[in-house]
Parts: C-alpha cells; sequence; structure tokens
C-alpha cells in the first residue's frame, strides 16, 4: 500500500468535476475524452441512462493515476521525437435505448468496464510520421515497467492496419483511488499480438 502523491490542486474532492477539471500540470479531464479531434463531454458520455448516475469525483480520482503516467515522460530525452497519445480513454456506450428510454445496449466489462471507470487508458507513441513506433513503444513499455504504477500492463501488437503495418499500443490497468489516496498495485505484465496473448509476466519485443 503507497500513497498517491497529488498537489492540492488537483484533487477532486468536493469540486464541480468538468472536462476543464485539472489532473496534473497541463492535463485536464478532456485529455481523456475521447481522441484528438473528437472530444466529448462528461454529461454525454455518462448519460444516467446508460449505468446510473456517475460518481465524477471517483472518476476523477482514478484518472489522476494516468495524469501521472503522462508526466512521466515529459522532459525524458529518449522520446523528445514522440508524442504520447491517448488513443482510448473513458468508453463511451453505445446509445441503444427502448420506447421508454431505457439503456438496453451491451454493458461494458473488462477493460471496457475499466476504461468507463477511468481505471484503464490505451496510449500510442506516435512518432513524426504520425504513425506508432513498436520499437520505443517497446523501450517505453520497459522503462514504465519499473517507474509507473499499475495493476496491469499490456504490451499489444497488432498487424490490423489495411497496409498490414505492425502497429503498439500500451494500455495500463490501474486500481481504484479511494479518497485516502492509499492504493496497492498488482503489477502484471503481459504482451498480446493480434489479439492472442504472447506472455505474461513479462514483454516480448515483436518486430515486423
Amino acid at each position: 500500500m503507497s500513497a498517491v502523491l497529488i498537489a492540492d490542486r488537483y484533487d477532486p474532492t468536493g469540486k464541480e468535476i468538468t472536462s476543464k477539471t485539472p489532473l496534473g500540470p497541463g492535463i485536464t479531464m478532456a485529455k481523456f475524452l475521447g481522441a484528438r479531434g473528437s472530444r466529448t463531454t462528461l454529461d454525454k458520455l455518462y448519460n444516467d441512462s446508460f449505468d446510473g448516475p456517475p460518481d465524477f469525483e471517483q472518476i476523477a480520482r482514478n484518472l489522476i493515476l494516468h495524469a501521472n503516467i503522462l508526466q512521466s515522460i515529459i522532459g525524458n530525452s529518449e522520446y523528445t521525437q514522440h508524442r504520447l497519445t491517448v488513443s482510448e480513454g473513458v468508453y463511451e456506450p453505445n446509445p441503444l435505448f427502448d420506447d421508454s428510454g431505457n439503456y438496453i445496449g451491451e454493458r461494458p466489462s473488462g477493460v471496457l468496464q475499466l476504461r468507463r471507470k477511468g481505471q484503464a487508458v490505451v496510449y500510442q507513441l506516435i512518432d513524426k510520421n504520425g504513425k506508432t513506433d513498436p520499437r520505443k513503444t517497446f523501450d517505453l513499455a520497459v522503462y514504465w515497467k519499473d517507474y509507473i504504477d499499475y495493476d496491469k500492463l499490456t504490451l499489444d501488437y497488432d498487424t490490423y492496419d489495411p497496409n498490414g503495418d505492425l502497429t503498439c499500443q500500451i494500455v495500463i490497468e490501474t486500481p481504484e483511488v479511494p479518497s485516502s489516496y492509499e492504493v496497492s498495485y498488482a503489477r502484471n505484465l503481459e504482451t498480446k499480438y493480434n489479439g492472442e496473448l504472447q506472455t505474461t509476466n513479462e514483454l516480448l519485443e515483436i518486430l515486423g
């Protein structure tokens, strides 16, 4: 068990939570609300009909861990030619309702449910050509393995790109952060390729 280090100005307790709520230096809730160019709002993402009234303070506390993760490579000379992006932040269920306004869409589970609660985020390391860089992403995963806090770190490779190019992303799952900010971490590791598990408790570099 360890305490999450947080400055008072970023503690969401007792505050109105909006997309502008700061979670860390230069990072607000909006960073995790949709990909670049398709940002959305908390009210839209957390329509009460989806799964009841959301606990925005809890979601914000959970996302503080991810704001710290984003901060972890600022100033690191290894990544000055790359841009770390949130490719998949808070998950928005499909807006399917019956005639009475009741939500009838599929309930999120697994990583989608963790994304829904701000406990899982998918990151991509983008090079100056606008593509993911599998080699540097592996290096980043190895760095994060030792220097950030997480429940599970997944190094996820795939060849789903229409061009058949190898792409790579990192999925970070984190625990729920209580109001005490006292948290313990499982620190599990895995590598996947095209959705298939390749390794557990270690990271495997896959080259295209």
